[in-house]
């Protein structure tokens, strides 16, 4: 027999959208018993340490009065909570279908996690509204409400009670809606029972918000094309620091020397260096490509892209001013999404260029990789890429700053220290200014793998191909004249202090100029 059902409402309040500000914490007030310590503990352990000032004990604050549901619903919602970076999974990230989504839920710590989910770039396409008061909650309100594409509810129940409230959300419920169930308790047969009954998945807490929207994002996946490769992002913080030589030769190291299948694109059709540093002639693929977005596939790419070898292909750029390249959005992610789904590893040469395609493609990228020089110019603009990134991608990984061109003689440039601590960011990689190495493999068509000169810069390049392609750093045992890496560390924001000296430092040197 069924127990006394939870008070019904007659329509549940949704929660505010999260870019909506929180009024600030009153004095004194305080999160009901537990609950704060019970949210702390479902967040696992950091990759990323956040400043100490992000390390304190989160506040809680009420919904404003225009959201506030009636009194037995009401639960603290989080504000201001940095979730842990999730672990990088096999194969690349992207954003979900446009679907509108509805989330019922039991607990403030759930409606937290969901509500944290719409910050994130995967989501952008999608309507996601969050609701408190549990499986009976939806029940009532889809009486008279249509069901949008995803429904997720939430409920502590067990047993022929629990199934017997998911045959009366059945019931309201219209047929082709996809249902989440989150639950309390993690078990194995309860799942296939639930799956036994036409949910689409069982999840249970603690969560975080990528986990979620990966679970998601599963539910939508096409079984004909179910791989999707990752995709790395190279931009340069100013014209002219080397992106395009790093991203050319880590692209061949990790075919030639790695083994690992991988596919070139250069995004710049104006300027594009592609067809030079591998000795190619104007070619139209990259315009190609973008031109014929509406009918690209398979077989269009494989006829475009240049197979350079059995596990490089280029999609090299014309590099003409004749014909400029389409501004859609649209085009460059339909190209984007169409090597990712040939390549486990998609290279990306991104012109320095700031506009709503490249910021698209930058924010949605499984790695980043910002190559800049030491002087107050980079400083200024990876600095903003950085915060920028740090903004748009919370639940990704920072971006991998490199350092190029250090040491030249006869100029005051910023020192490695100073750089990072100003932009709060450790560099993965530093290499020396070396005019000769670079200028010949540019003239010559050749590859730094194959000048002996180059060999120390090209050891580093390898040391930043074997993290973009395993997800980690590999032990290093000993560092060449000329090259500096991080031995076997993960890129860290920079400390609270050295944030403040950092715009200490970066004042003064703008004041100077």
């Amino acid at each position: 027999m069924k127990q006394s059902q939870p008070s019904p409402v007659s329509a549940p309040m949704a929660y505010p959208s999260p870019t909506q500000a929180y009024p600030q914490p009153v004095p004194g007030q305080m999160p009901a018993p537990g609950q704060g310590q019970a949210y702390a503990s479902q967040i696992p352990p950091q990759i990323v340490a956040p400043p100490p000032a992000q390390q304190a004990a989160p506040q809680y604050v009420q919904p404003p009065a225009q959201h506030q549901p009636p009194a037995h619903q009401m639960a603290p919602v989080p504000q201001e909570i940095q979730p842990p970076i999730e672990p990088a999974r096999e194969g690349g990230e992207k954003a979900l279908p446009r679907i509108a989504i509805h989330a019922f839920c039991d607990r403030s710590e759930t409606a937290g996690a969901i509500q944290a989910m719409s910050q994130d770039w995967r989501m952008a396409r999608t309507n996601l509204k969050v609701y408190m008061g549990g499986l009976a909650a939806a029940i009532e309100y889809y009486r008279n409400e249509t069901t949008p594409g995803l429904v997720m509810v939430e409920s502590g129940l067990r047993g022929p009670e629990l199934f017997s409230w998911l045959e009366e959300l059945a019931a309201v419920v219209a047929q082709g809606t996809k249902v989440v169930l989150i639950g309390a308790v993690n078990d194995i047969r309860l799942y296939r029972e639930l799956m036994d009954k036409g949910l689409s998945d069982y999840l249970v807490p603690p969560f975080h918000p990528l986990s979620l929207i990966r679970s998601i994002s599963e539910l939508y996946m096409d079984p004909d094309q179910p791989f999707v490769g990752r995709v790395v992002a190279f931009f340069g913080a100013k014209g002219g620091v080397g992106s395009s030589t790093l991203s050319h030769n880590i692209a061949w190291g990790l075919a030639s020397k790695l083994g690992q299948e991988t596919a070139l694109v250069d995004m710049d059709s104006s300027w594009g260096t592609t067809g030079l540093d591998f000795n190619y002639d104007s070619s139209q693929g990259l315009e190609e490509a973008l031109a014929d977005s509406d009918r690209l596939d398979e077989t269009l790419l494989d006829k475009i892209m240049v197979r350079h070898t059995d596990k490089l292909s280029i999609l090299p750029a014309s590099a003409s001013l004749g014909a400029p390249a389409p501004m859609s959005t649209q085009a460059y992610e339909t190209l984007v999404d169409g090597v990712r789904g040939l390549s486990p590893l998609t290279i990306l040469d991104m012109p320095h260029v700031w506009t709503d395609w490249a910021k698209k493609l930058l924010t949605s990228a499984d790695d980043i990789v910002i190559t800049a020089t030491p002087d107050l110019a980079n400083l200024r603009n990876t600095k903003n890429l950085v915060d920028h990134l740090k903004a748009t991608r919370p639940n990704d990984p920072l971006p991998l700053l490199v350092l190029n061109k250090t040491g030249v003689p006869k100029t005051a440039e910023i020192p490695v220290k100073d750089f990072a601590a100003a932009v709060g960011l450790e560099p993965a990689l530093v290499l020396a200014y070396e005019p000769v190495v670079y200028t010949e493999a540019s003239n010559d068509g050749k590859m730094l793998s194959d000048i002996k000169a180059a060999e120390a810069a090209f050891e580093g390049m390898m040391y930043l191909a074997q993290r973009l392609r395993t997800g980690q750093f590999p032990v290093q045992t000993k560092v060449k004249k000329g090259l500096k890496l991080k031995k076997n560390k993960k890129p860290k924001a920079i400390n609270e202090t050295d944030e403040k000296q950092s715009r200490s430092f970066l004042a003064k040197l703008m004041k100077r100029k």
